[in-house]
């Protein structure tokens, strides 16, 4: 299984640009991909990907350590997704606030849809700082950071 975070525009000019933050960058639109048995699985878009994927990894942690059932409201589009842990499976549903249905619904092996997340997530973060060494200082990246930590601290632990 594997993870895949897309950047709509990968643009890190906006970096360099001493009038724009770096927040910025990190609040471009993201969509975030699943592989397994070779189909491409689309999982959920989102403006404000940093939050996102903060809350995200926060939810995944939750989930790890509780099983309790975790809503991850996108910004962006009107969907809800719902992450469930059901044995060694997470069970994640897109519901469409607009239609007011169920979408689709996934089941991953939880163990490896966190190992598959958390390689994402490295090589996100990596990115980021070959691009802009300073992004290290940047408050969402440090919040990044310790989520991925955490996650890295799970997959230890299987």
């Amino acid at each position: 299984m594997k993870i895949r975070f897309d950047l709509e525009e990968d643009d890190v000019s906006v970096l360099k640009n001493k009038n724009v933050r770096a927040d910025y960058y990190l609040d471009s639109y993201l969509e975030v991909f699943a592989l397994e048995n070779n189909k491409n699985i689309f999982l959920f878009s989102t403006t404000l990907h940093s939050t996102i994927i903060i809350t995200f990894s926060r939810q995944l942690i939750e989930l790890h350590r509780t099983s309790k059932k975790q809503v991850l409201d996108t910004f962006g589009n009107a969907n809800v997704y719902t992450f469930k842990k059901v044995g060694n499976y997470m069970v994640i549903t897109n519901f469409d606030v607009f239609s007011n249905s169920e979408e689709w619904e996934y089941t991953f092996d939880f163990n490896a849809f966190v190992k598959a997340y958390t390689k994402a997530l490295q090589r996100h973060l990596g990115n980021l700082v070959v691009k802009d060494a300073n992004i290290i200082k940047r408050p969402n990246f440090v919040l990044l950071s310790q989520g991925l930590n955490e996650l890295e601290g799970i997959v230890q632990e299987k």
